[in-house]
C-alpha cells in the first residue's frame, strides 16, 4: 500500500480518529451513476461505444470485475454505501412480507447509524451530496453539509458539484454526486437519444425512453425487436450523456489534491433477461416482469461497475475478487488514513486489489416490490430466498442464471441457506422512521415508474 498519511493535527486540529501524521488530506470523490448494468460499460466488455470517460477512468486505476450491489434498488443499496452494513442493519428499506413501495412507506435509515459524511465531517471534511435521484433526503443528508436533492439531468448536476469544488478549496472534500439519467424515463439530449442506430431498423420515438411495450414478454415478433433494440439503444444514449459529465467533473480535479475518485452504480437494470421466468411466477403486485428493478437479485440487477483511481490503486489493474457496496466507506475511509468504524461489513477495496483473491461471501437483500428476497454470493455458487422458492446457481458455468440446481444438489442448498442467515443475522436487525412523501416529491417519484 502507497503511505500517504494525513496531518490532521496540523490541518484539521487533533483527533482520536486519526493515524500517524503525514501529508494533507485527500480529496474523496464518490460517483454514482444510479442503473447502470456492469456490461454496458466498455471496461466490461460492452461493445457499443457508450462509455469512453469511464473506460479512460478504468485505465487509470483499478476495475473490480465481480463487484455487486447489497440490493436492488436505491435506497437500502446507498443505505449500505453510506454505512458499510446491509439494509436490515442499517433501517433504510420497504418492511413487509411482500414489498410494495407503491403504497408502503419506505423507511429511512435509523436513527443512531452513522453515515461516512457524518465521520468525515467529524474529522474536518467538507462534505456535499448533489443527488439526481428524489429518494436521497432525510437522514441520507445526515453529515451532509451541502446537500442537494433534485431531479434535474446529469449537466446541471454537474455544474452544480463543479460550483461547489470551485468554492470550497481550503478543506479537503467529500463530494457524492448521483447521476439519475440512466434510470428510466431515458431522455437525454439530442444527440444522445439518437446517438446509437440499431439494424433491426425503425424510428426512435419518445416511447423507447420508458417501459411501454404493452407485453414485456411478447413472442419474439420483429415488432417487439424493434421495440426492446431501440429501448436498449436509448438506455445507452443516457449512459453516454451521463459519462460525458463524468468527463468534466474527473477534469475539474486537481492532481494536487490527491483525489481518490471511485465510479459506481446502486443496482443495474433488467432488459428482458428474465422475463419468461418472471411471468410464470407473476408475484410483483404491479404485475410487471423482465424490465426495470427492485423486483429481483438476479445478476443483471446485482452486477455493478466499480473503478477506483487514485490512492494506492494501480493503474490498468483489473481485479477478479468480489466487491461489495460495503466496501466504499472502509476503503475511503483507508484512502484518508483514517479508522474504520466498528460493526463496518466491508473491507478496505486496496486490500482486495491485489494478486491474492481472498475468500469472500456476500449478500443481498431487500426488493421494492414483491415477496421478501435474499441472495448469498460465494465465489461460485449463489442461493436465491425467494417466498416460497429456493434458486441455486452456479455463476461460473451458468452465468445467466438459466439452470436451477437446489434440487439437484439439496445439502448444498441447505449449508447456504444456513451461512445466508448467519450472514444477515450478525448485527441486530433496525428499522429506521417512515419517509414522509410530500405532493413534489411523489410526483417526481410517479415519474421515476416507483409510485
Amino acid at each position: 500500500m502507497v503511505s500517504f498519511r494525513i496531518g490532521l493535527a496540523v490541518v484539521l486540529g487533533a483527533s482520536s480518529g486519526c493515524r500517524s501524521p503525514g501529508p494533507p488530506a485527500r480529496d474523496l470523490v464518490v460517483v454514482v451513476v444510479d442503473t447502470l448494468r456492469a456490461d454496458h460499460v466498455g471496461a466490461y466488455g460492452y461493445t457499443r461505444p457508450a462509455t469512453p470517460e469511464i473506460d479512460r477512468l478504468a485505465g487509470r486505476g483499478t476495475l473490480f470485475r465481480v463487484a455487486r450491489s447489497t440490493s436492488s434498488w436505491t435506497v437500502p443499496a446507498v443505505g449500505s454505501l453510506f454505512t458499510s452494513l446491509y439494509a436490515s442493519q442499517h433501517g433504510a428499506y420497504v418492511p413487509g412480507e411482500i414489498k410494495n413501495l407503491s403504497n408502503t412507506p419506505t423507511l429511512q435509515l435509523a436513527v443512531g447509524i452513522e453515515t461516512v459524511a457524518d465521520r468525515l465531517s467529524a474529522q474536518g471534511y467538507a462534505t456535499a451530496l448533489f443527488s439526481a435521484n428524489p429518494f436521497l433526503y432525510g437522514r441520507f443528508k445526515s453529515g451532509f453539509e451541502t446537500a442537494q436533492v433534485e431531479r434535474v439531468d446529469a449537466k446541471t448536476l454537474t455544474d452544480v458539484a463543479l460550483a461547489w469544488l470551485a468554492r470550497v478549496e481550503t478543506r479537503p472534500r467529500f463530494l457524492y454526486v448521483h447521476y439519475m439519467d440512466v434510470h428510466q424515463p431515458n431522455t437525454p439530449p439530442e444527440p444522445y437519444f439518437s446517438l446509437f442506430p440499431v439494424a433491426e431498423g425503425g424510428k426512435r420515438e419518445p416511447r423507447h425512453g420508458d417501459w411501454s411495450y404493452e407485453n414485456e414478454t411478447a413472442e419474439e415478433s420483429a415488432e417487439f425487436r424493434r421495440f426492446r433494440a431501440h429501448r436498449i439503444a436509448t438506455y445507452d444514449g443516457a449512459i453516454r450523456f451521463v459519462d460525458g459529465e463524468i468527463a468534466r467533473l474527473a477534469a475539474a480535479l486537481s492532481p494536487d489534491r490527491r483525489p481518490l475518485i471511485v465510479v459506481t452504480s446502486d443496482h443495474g437494470e433488467e432488459l428482458w433477461d428474465h422475463a419468461a421466468i418472471q411471468e410464470q411466477w407473476r408475484d410483483d403486485p404491479r404485475g410487471i416482469w423482465g424490465i426495470g428493478h427492485g423486483h429481483t437479485l438476479f445478476e443483471e440487477i446485482l452486477r455493478i461497475p466499480l473503478i477506483v483511481v487514485g490512492g494506492g490503486f494501480a493503474s490498468g489493474r483489473q481485479s477478479d475478487c468480489p466487491a461489495s457496496l460495503l466496501d466504499l466507506a472502509p476503503t475511503l475511509f483507508a484512502a484518508a488514513r483514517l479508522d474504520p468504524a466498528p460493526g463496518w461489513r466491508g473491507t478496505d477495496l486496496e486490500a482486495l486489489a491485489g494478486d491474492a483473491c481472498p475468500e469472500r461471501i456476500l449478500a443481498a437483500e431487500s426488493l421494492a416490490y414483491g415477496p421478501m428476497s435474499r441472495a448469498l454470493l460465494t465465489g461460485r455458487l449463489k442461493l436465491t430466498l425467494r417466498a416460497d422458492r429456493v434458486l441455486l446457481h452456479d455463476l461460473r458455468r451458468d452465468p445467466a442464471e438459466s439452470r436451477d440446481l437446489a434440487v439437484r444438489l439439496p445439502n448444498q442448498t441447505e449449508v447456504l441457506r444456513r451461512e445466508l442467515d448467519r450472514q444477515l443475522s450478525s448485527a441486530p436487525a433496525v428499522a429506521g422512521e417512515s419517509m414522509q412523501l410530500d405532493d413534489a416529491l411523489r410526483r417526481e417519484l410517479k415519474a421515476l415508474g416507483y409510485l
